[in-house]
Order: C-alpha cells, then sequence, then structure tokens
C-alpha cells in the first residue's frame, strides 16, 4: 500500500463518525490510488526485465538471430499430438476430481 493511500486511511480514522466525503474526493482517491497502483505494477514489470536480462548476460544467453540456430527434434516418432491433448485432458479431470473431495 502506498504512504499516499495510508495517509489518507489514518486521516479518515481522525474523522467523526457521520463525516461523509463527496462522490467526487472518493472518485479523486480511487483515482489516485490506482494510478499508483499502476505505476508500481509498471516498475515491477521493468525490474523483473532487468532481473531476466541481466541473468541472461550472466549465463552467456545470446538472442536467436537465426532460425537455423535452433536444435532440430531428432526423433520425430515420439508422442503424437493426440496423444499429447490426452494427457493434458486426463490432467486437467484428475485435478478437478481431487478438488471435489477436498
Amino acid at each position: 500500500m502506498s504512504s499516499f493511500t495510508e495517509t489518507k486511511i489514518e486521516e479518515a480514522r481522525a474523522y467523526p463518525a457521520d463525516f461523509y466525503w463527496s462522490p467526487e474526493e472518493y472518485r479523486t482517491l480511487l483515482e489516485r490510488i490506482e494510478r499508483e497502483a499502476q505505476s508500481a505494477e509498471e516498475e515491477y514489470r521493468k525490474q523483473a526485465h532487468a532481473r531476466a536480462w541481466e541473468l541472461a548476460r550472466q549465463q552467456g544467453v545470446k538472442p536467436i538471430t537465426n532460425l537455423e540456430e535452433l536444435p532440430r527434434d531428432p526423433s520425430p516418432e515420439e508422442d503424437s499430438v493426440d496423444e499429447f491433448l490426452s494427457w493434458i485432458y486426463a490432467l486437467r479431470h484428475q485435478d478437478k476430481d481431487r478438488s471435489i473431495l477436498e
């Protein structure tokens, strides 16, 4: 919670019980809180991206510039798409069955 929001909450606690803010004051307060939350979220996203790029740099990861650099699947005869989808379907229903029992 931002310091602005905490301050407003503390100020509101000091108001008399019959005190009411106008709808415009509520709207202004909520818009400010929303802007601060969006700003904090954007800052978190930027920090997460910076950490990811730093980790990639430390590990020597480089961007792929040519599709030929990607490894090819040496064994295309492995599970088919249908088998994979059946497996996913079974896992999802297994989780649903477990959640019903809990």
